[in-house]
């Protein structure tokens, strides 16, 4: 279909058409299941509390569990070993998925272990080699 918004440009969409008809009878249909029943909480937004709560199930808060501490000292280790850090060669080398490894190396970039990223996406390993 081809459609024209307001003088616009015309796009071109992909969807059924639906006429005026169908569109009424729809609305009369759950018009007759009565008043609607508004939630008020949902344009006030979240408690303080259940944003957190939100943030814990996850993943996003800011404090590591002793798994994640362990996971990342290892991440670590291998990153000044090898002296090579990517997202996924960390995912790679822990045999973890790419969420978790690019928060290790979200990680690791926040505490000075390595750089960011440059334009071709290589990081510099700010960390003197261990012997």
């Amino acid at each position: 279909m081809l459609y024209m918004a307001g003088g616009a440009r015309i796009t071109r969409c992909h969807g059924p058409f639906v006429s005026d008809t169908e569109v009424e009878e729809v609305v009369n249909h759950l018009k007759s299941f009565g008043p609607p029943e508004y939630v008020g909480g949902v344009i006030e937004g979240p408690d303080e509390d259940k944003e957190a709560s939100i943030d814990a199930v996850l993943g996003l808060t800011g404090g590591n569990t002793d798994g994640e501490d362990a996971l990342y000292d290892q991440a670590v280790a291998i990153v000044i070993k090898d002296r090579k850090c990517s997202t996924s060669y960390i995912q790679r080398k822990l045999a973890i998925g790419y969420n978790k490894a690019a928060r290790l190396v979200e990680q690791m970039e926040d505490n000075g272990v390595v750089s960011s990223s440059n334009h071709v996406g290589k990081r510099e390993i700010l960390v003197p080699e261990q012997a």
